[in-house]
Formats: C-alpha cells, structure tokens, sequence
C-alpha cells in the first residue's frame, strides 16, 4: 500500500463520518419543513371555513332582522283585522266582494280585445 492509497482510504473514512453528522441535521430540517407546509395547509383551510362561516352568520343575522320585522307586521296585522272596524270592511270588500245592504253593486263586462 503507498502513501496515496493510505490517504484515500483515511478520506474515504472521513466521509461516511461527515455524512452521518449531516444527515440526522438534513433529515431534522426536512422533517421541520414538512410540519410546517402541513401546518400552513390546515392554518389556510380553517382560514376559509371561518371566513365563510363568519358571512353565513352574517346572512343569518339579516335574515333574522327581516323575519322579525315581518312578524311585527304581521302582528299589527292581526290586531288591526281583530279591532278596527275600517280595516275589516276594506278585507270584505276587497277579499270577500261584501257591500252594505244599501249598496247596489253594478257590473260592467269587459271590452273585447281586438
């Protein structure tokens, strides 16, 4: 063996040294990188779904605005038709076709289109 061989073989030693202390530093940093993108992935979705929940809630809240408006109509509606006597007689004349008994009702039949 010459003195070029016993240097390569010592370098040829060295290696497999340097590489098993990189590698576990390699293998820790790649590990690190993919927790991290796996982490911003799920951060990025759940971002979404709040988004769109947080404006179904707001969707929700006007619809709950404009059902609460109607049912108070609705309820001076009813009270109206259960009190007042004017209201009453327009729902019979309009609704039912009522007239009073000294009303006489006159019906005209409609042009014919041409």
């Amino acid at each position: 063996m010459s003195k070029g061989d016993a240097s390569r073989s010592s370098e040829d030693r060295r290696k497999p040294a340097h590489a098993a202390r990189w590698g576990p530093i390699i293998g820790t940093i790649l590990l690190l990188v993919g927790i991290g993108l796996a982490c911003g992935t799920i951060l990025v979705r759940a971002h979404r779904e709040y988004r769109a929940a947080r404006a179904e809630y707001a969707r929700m809240e006007d619809e709950v605005r404009r059902l609460r408006l109607e049912t108070k109509r609705l309820m001076e509606e009813i009270q109206a038709l259960k009190t007042d006597p004017e209201v009453i007689e327009r729902i019979a004349r309009e609704e039912l076709h009522m007239v009073r008994p000294d009303e006489m009702v006159l019906s005209f039949p409609e042009a014919s289109k041409r």
